[in-house]
This record gives structure tokens, C-alpha cells and sequence, in this order.
């Protein structure tokens, strides 16, 4: 299955149930460096809370955007969204494994809890679901 394909069968799967949808909703990324990077904080601040999760930690103007699952933390090229909600959605599927929180990245539909991690193109662990579910939350958000 396809990014695209992927994308469309979130939409059709989670649409407006999606917990980060309202959150991101309506969101706007400054445009001073800064001010970018507190609001990507606050954002930070906001899913975790949401999803009852740890807040990962945020450093940014590194090389690469990454996730490191053994301490929880986000690299950021820049404080941008899509980036952003990408590396969170790693975030969300560690904690996921890591204290088995069943149906976490199905927002709580534990019969879909395998689909996140199916029929991928990248040969990455959820690889897939994250590029997926951060275009998702982009494009449903900016409506």
C-alpha cells in the first residue's frame, strides 16, 4: 500500500475522531525561528497531553529530523508542523510498544491495531504509518 493509499484510508478510518486533528486545527507556524520553535513546543505539550504520553524532548537545527526511541527525543532540521507531527507519531508508537498501550496509534479502535504496520512500502518499522498519519493530520487540519 501507498503513502497516498495510506493517507486515504486514514481519512476514511479516523477522519475527524482523530485526537491531534483538533489540536493542529487552525494552527499556525510563525515565522520568526523562535516563535516557530515555542509553538511547536506548546503543540508538543498539547498531543502529549492528549494522548497521555510523555512529552518528548525537542531539539532542533540539528542534520536530520529523527526520533531516538531509547530517550524519547525529537531532532528537528527547523521547527516545522509536518516534520514535527512525523517524529511525534514515532513517539506515539514507542510508547505504544514500549508500555503496551494497545489501539494508541488507532485512536482506541483496537481492532485496527495492526493496520498502522501492514502492507508497508519502507522497510522502516512504522515508517509508513508516521509519513502517513503526519500528511493526514496536515491536510485534514488545513480544510
Amino acid at each position: 500500500m501507498g503513502i497516498k493509499d495510506r493517507i486515504e484510508l486514514y481519512k476514511s478510518l479516523f477522519g475527524a475522531d482523530c485526537k491531534a486533528l483538533e489540536a493542529v486545527k487552525g494552527f499556525i507556524l510563525p515565522v520568526g525561528r523562535f516563535e516557530a520553535l515555542e509553538a511547536i513546543r506548546e503543540l508538543n505539550t498539547i498531543l502529549s497531553d492528549l494522548y497521555m504520553v510523555s512529552i518528548p524532548t525537542l531539539t532542533v537545527w540539528v542534520r536530520d529530523n529523527s526520533y531516538v526511541q531509547a530517550t524519547g527525543e525529537i531532532y528537528l532540521t527547523e521547527p516545522e508542523l509536518e516534520g514535527f507531527l512525523h517524529q511525534f507519531r514515532h513517539h506515539l508508537q514507542n510508547v505504544e510498544r514500549k508500555y503496551e498501550r494497545r489501539g494508541l496509534t488507532t485512536e482506541g479502535k483496537l481492532e485496527l491495531a495492526g493496520i498502522p504496520y501492514k502492507d508497508t512500502v519502507y522497510k522502516m518499522y512504522g515508517e509508513d504509518d508516521a509519513i502517513a498519519w503526519s500528511k493526514f493530520i496536515v491536510e485534514l487540519s488545513s480544510k
